[in-house]
């Protein structure tokens, strides 16, 4: 029986490893041993970093022009492969780095390989996938960006519509669809500022590190910092060359990021359900049922949530690879890609459809209406009269209302609608008056504290959250 090597990468295996190996890995091996399926995502990255590194030799004298005009060249031409679809990815040249390489010195011969000078593929990959995770946090603050939009513009819409609010899914106390829509435009603001935060803390260049320890060779790790938009080489090649901490923040930032998605879309799916049908989902973002005619599910609210979960995964996969090893580079991090790649997908397809719900959504304000009213949603109103107008400590103020509730419960009717006697039979003190700040319209205007729910003050968090936040006034 044929002893298991794969005599057809033999060559492949030299060209790759030097000359340690004779002869190529067996087909098991390359399989499990290739990242070129998943990696070849970051070639534009890739592309821009070996271009970066191979005007820095030029310049320091380690390369000759000629070679590094050629290499330039070459480089631009397998850029211009890959984007027109031309490109043949080889697994059995592993990854993209070696992909982009094998097609350079296809290219133009010799002087291809004088590109990896000073260099190893371990601060090649961490400096691709800095790169990448940068772009796409750039991606994501866009869609995030966009996603505040869509609810401000209906919070704007929705400032003085009365909804109610809830704690443990009860009814506590109403405040305006526009209120609650702009507490995620500040979940929002959050989550784009853990991404800047991330942003911030990965932008150090790895390129230069080489396999662990640096190189002898005279190179300028500043001027390839500043040529690809890092604000400074990585301090200590050990860590630059093992470092994830990035990937993992980020993972990390999207988790938190998607929690917030999803608690928006277990509230839209229970809004839309039956028993509340408060608010309707646009045809663009329901689907209905094989064997029911007359369902309208909310699946798109609720792969959102499903998303999240797998997101939630991806994170504490990164964290099991990354828990156990020891400095510097070990091919377990060959598997930091695949769960970053992943969750950057479906939050941009979560975020995209998130934006989109918002923006199509129509709320049924009559219905909403009778749902605040329900509940003694004005209770607390009631405990607050009591404070200003009988200088009743809260406490004791709580208790009476209490039992006002409890009274209401008996009769069968709101609070609003208690003769004053009914009143009178729980404090005496109470006046006629009370009845001015127990209609739904009264509650949510006497919210006027800062960040609280009355009309007048969503309008103005409204224009101050565009300011903030799609303005650049942050």
């Amino acid at each position: 029986m044929a002893s298991g090597r794969n005599t057809k990468g033999e060559s492949q295996a030299s060209s790759i490893w030097g000359g340690r190996f004779e002869a190529g890995p067996s087909q098991i091996m390359e399989e499990i041993n290739a990242s070129i399926d998943f990696d070849r995502r970051l070639y534009r990255q890739d592309i821009a970093a070996s271009k970066a590194h191979c005007e820095m030799l030029v310049r320091q004298g380690i390369i000759a022009p000629e070679d590094g005009d050629a290499i330039l060249g070459g480089l631009d031409q397998v850029l211009s492969e890959i984007e027109n679809g031309d490109f043949e990815f080889k697994a059995t040249l592993e990854d993209i780095h070696m992909n982009v390489e094998g097609r350079l010195a296809e290219l133009i011969g010799e002087a291809a390989g004088r590109l990896h000078t000073a260099r190893s593929r371990n601060d090649q990959v961490a400096t691709d996938f800095k790169l990448w995770v940068r772009d796409t946090i750039d991606q994501l603050d866009g869609g995030l960006r966009s996603f505040q939009s869509a609810l401000i513009t209906a919070a704007e819409a929705h400032a003085a519509t009365i909804m109610p609010g809830y704690t443990h899914l009860q009814t506590a106390q109403p405040v305006t669809v526009g209120h609650h829509l702009l507490a995620y435009v500040e979940m929002a603001g959050r989550d784009r500022s853990r991404f800047g935060d991330c942003r911030a803390r990965l932008n150090e260049n790895p390129l230069g590190s080489g396999a662990l320890a640096g190189t002898s060779l005279p190179i300028d790790r500043q001027a390839t910092s500043e040529a690809l938009g890092f604000d400074r080489p990585a301090a200590n090649s050990l860590d630059a060359v093992s470092d994830r901490d990035f990937a993992i923040e980020f993972l990390a930032a999207a988790a938190i990021t998607a929690t917030h998605l999803s608690r928006l879309a277990e509230e839209m799916v229970i809004w839309a359900s039956e028993p509340f049908r408060i608010i309707t989902l646009s045809d663009a973002f329901s689907t209905g049922s094989s064997m029911l005619p007359q369902k309208r599910n909310p699946d798109a609210a609720e792969l959102v949530r499903a998303k999240t979960g797998r997101i939630f995964g991806t994170l504490m996969g990164l964290l099991t690879v990354m828990k156990g090893l020891p400095l510097a580079y070990s091919k377990d991090m060959q598997e930091d890609k695949q769960p970053v790649f992943e969750t950057a997908d479906a939050l941009n397809l979560c975020l995209a459809a998130m934006t989109g719900m918002i923006a199509d959504l129509r709320v049924d304000e009559d219905r909403m209406r009778v749902a605040a009213a329900a509940g003694g949603s004005n209770a607390v109103d009631v405990a607050d009269w009591l404070v200003k107008n009988l200088d009743m400590p809260f406490r004791e103020a709580h208790h009476a209302t209490g039992n006002l509730v409890k009274l209401a419960e008996k009769k069968s009717c709101p609070l609003e609608d208690l003769e004053l006697a009914d009143f009178h039979s729980i404090e005496p003190g109470i006046t006629d008056d009370i009845y001015s700040v127990l209609g739904l319209e009264e509650s949510v205007a006497s919210r006027v504290s800062y960040g609280g729910t009355a009309p007048a003050n969503v309008a103005g968090a409204c224009a101050e959250a565009r300011r903030r936040f799609l303005d650049g006034g942050g």
